[in-house]
């Protein structure tokens, strides 16, 4: 009689697709003061409610994982792709800061330990709220992590102590993770920017970003997408100058949008595709916004019209409505 792992691939692939991811976009520093969870980035974001139903999809890989051989072979890469370090409100322990920082750091050493998961470790997450200077370890562990990953390609640092912005710039000194491709941080973090020379998506936990964008300029050169920052002229003014040839751009209309903002962003040389997501940063149940309005939208429809990039260009906007999440693509320019 047919088993499980005798299933081709391709269906064993799709048991997967119904779990939601571990790692839920990049959160905001307005959720982390607030203690919010971590939350989704994409057009089929959901909320999740509790700590078991945030992990399920993670304990089900692991389950599968040890089925059989075949079994492990498919699944155990994808059970350790994404790799989490770091507390929220549905997995923080109630315990005294070192004790959490001892956690952390025995998740560090944990890794390292384990030689043959490292190469399956395309995403990682960590907070180092927990480090201070007398509490450092953790840190030196994470650094050593990163040392081990050939193959990470998604790195978000979250809640690094500002005491401890000079310490973890001190340890990165010198060294470089080429594997990086998208880099989620503070923009107090700045000097470890030539580290990762080779990001092409850049997002900011807080939409503050100036200190980032001008470390970027001579150590960033291949930079094409930008999320969550705060439009000011000032701002706008240093990522033409910083990354002309921008193509991607993604807003929260939390952070407040204007038609006056958005037409900063007018002829930019090779935007193409531009990103609104416009529902409250954490989401309760019957908790969403009105419409965008029709101002804001042509403002929006602007920035691509003037946009000097060739061909189509996609305005895209992510909200949250009583019928839930609605995503609307709009193609602006090219031959539609």
């Amino acid at each position: 009689m047919p088993s499980l792992s005798d299933l081709p691939a391709e269906i064993l692939m799709e048991i997967v697709s119904y779990y939601p991811q571990l790692i839920h976009g990049v959160p905001t520093g307005d959720r982390f003061m607030r203690d919010k969870p971590l939350q989704a980035e994409p057009s089929n974001f959901r909320a999740l409610e509790g700590v078991d139903e945030s992990f399920v999809g993670n304990q089900t890989l692991r389950y599968l994982s040890q089925t059989s051989r075949r079994m492990r072979d498919i699944f155990l890469p994808m059970l350790w792709a994404r790799f989490h370090a770091c507390f929220t409100r549905y997995n923080w322990p109630r315990r005294k800061i070192k004790t959490r920082a001892k956690m952390l750091e025995r998740r560090m050493k944990g890794i390292q330990k384990t030689p043959y998961i490292l190469p399956y470790i395309r995403t990682l997450t960590i907070t180092l709220q927990e480090c201070s200077m007398g509490n450092w370890q953790p840190m030196a562990e994470f650094i050593r992590v990163l040392d081990l990953l050939p193959n990470l390609k998604d790195l978000t640092i979250l809640r690094v102590p500002s005491e401890m912005v000079a310490v973890l710039s001190t340890s990165c000194r010198g060294k470089v993770f080429p594997s990086v491709s998208q880099l989620a941080l503070d923009n107090s973090l700045a000097p470890i920017m030539p580290c990762f020379p080779n990001i092409q998506t850049l997002t900011f936990i807080w939409p503050a970003c100036i200190d980032v964008l001008v470390a970027v300029k001579d150590y960033c050169q291949s930079i094409h997408t930008i999320n969550n920052f705060l439009l000011s002229p000032e701002v706008v003014k240093c990522l033409r100058d910083v990354i002309p040839n921008v193509k991607q751009i993604s807003l929260w209309s939390y952070h407040g949008l204007s038609q006056d903002k958005l037409c900063l962003l007018e002829s930019m040389e090779a935007l193409s595709e531009l990103r609104i997501h416009h529902r409250p940063l954490y989401t309760y149940a019957s908790q969403y916004l009105p419409p965008l309005s029709q101002e804001i939208v042509a403002a929006a429809k602007r920035v691509l019209g003037t946009s000097k990039a060739v061909g189509r260009k996609t305005l895209c906007f992510h909200e949250l409505t009583n019928e839930g999440t609605k995503e609307t693509v709009i193609t602006v320019g090219g031959n539609m």
